[in-house]
């Protein structure tokens, strides 16, 4: 769909509102702009509150044994964390190979090496942590044939504004249709294929443990690797000081052999979702909480009223 088609007045003054500042970030020095990021996370969180009710909820699941002040500590930092995030992806053109030396060090230098020397395919995995987009961003530097699996925004404008700022580090995006065809065609010229998956997946998603409470996950990682032999690679960009970021990849997933087609995706989807769990657990403040993370196995329905919170 051509960008535009459908937008409504209001989706028109949203994208160009979102033009503005973008324009207005790009402007004014990295560090300010970061600040001010921070701010706006702290404004979202302490003033407009926007979803704290869920981002609290999930923290208490996650963390039963931590008093109130502590989580709230966790879900503000979060929220600044978050506000950086969108400041550092408004940015998104300057990043040249520069800048990811600059600001980007390896947790295990080894890791290029031994990725760099298979040959298979790999599908990576990034999650709602850190500087998620970025985290692609390096993977593309630094292994060059690496595409991405992009969802769509309701604002059309919005959403070609936003594979836009994808696109400029020349990145191959395949959208929710095409990602069959686009995943095959990556992992088969031996590519990577960069992606998202720790939002609830819906009736349709396969249900493991996060935090020791059943979460409907997406599927699509797990079948993949299955169907196609190829490994999974959870990549991680942790934030440090100011615009400065730590690399951090998993070991490796393989599905296991002996497992039949549903049993191997599900005991993969469980590795790689316990993998994040326990990064989360040590740097929580860097999660994306706000998610409705839990909501198909229903843990945000108030006891005996089968309402769902919001």
């Amino acid at each position: 769909m051509t960008a535009g088609n459908g937008a409504t007045a209001g989706h028109r003054i949203q994208y160009f509102t979102l033009r503005l500042l973008a324009w207005w970030i790009n402007v004014i020095p990295l560090r300010l702009v970061l600040h001010c990021g921070a701010c706006l996370g702290w404004t979202a969180w302490t003033v407009f509150r926007v979803r704290r009710k869920v981002s609290l909820i999930n923290l208490q699941l996650a963390f039963p044994e931590r008093d109130e002040a502590a989580l709230e500590k966790i879900g503000r930092s979060s929220y600044m964390n978050v506000g950086r995030f969108m400041m550092e992806f408004a940015r998104q053109k300057r990043v040249t190979g520069d800048y990811i030396d600059r600001y980007v060090t390896w947790a295990d230098p080894a890791q290029y090496e031994m990725i760099t020397s298979l040959d298979t395919g790999v599908i990576l995995l990034a999650f709602h942590f850190g500087n998620w987009e970025l985290t692609g961003v390096t993977a593309k530097h630094a292994f060059g044939d690496v595409a991405f699996l992009v969802g769509e925004q309701h604002n059309s404008l919005v959403d070609h504004y936003i594979n836009e700022l994808r696109a400029s580090q020349d990145i191959e995006l395949y959208t929710r249709d095409a990602a069959l065809r686009g995943v095959v065609t990556s992992i088969r010229r031996k590519g990577m294929v960069c992606w998202l998956s720790d939002q609830d997946a819906g009736k349709n998603g396969l249900v493991v443990d996060f935090f020791g409470f059943p979460a409907s996950t997406p599927r699509g990682a797990a079948a993949f690797s299955v169907k196609l032999g190829a490994p999974i690679w959870c990549i991680f960009l942790e934030r440090q000081k100011g615009p400065c970021h730590k690399f951090i990849g998993s070991e490796l997933l393989y599905p296991r052999s002996d497992l039949s087609g549903d049993d191997a995706e599900i005991e993969l989807t469980q590795r790689y979702t316990g993998i994040l769990e326990k990064l989360v657990a040590e740097r929580p403040e860097q999660y994306w909480w706000a998610h409705r993370r839990w909501k198909t196995t229903g843990l945000y329905r108030e006891q005996g009223t089968g309402k769902a919170q919001k």
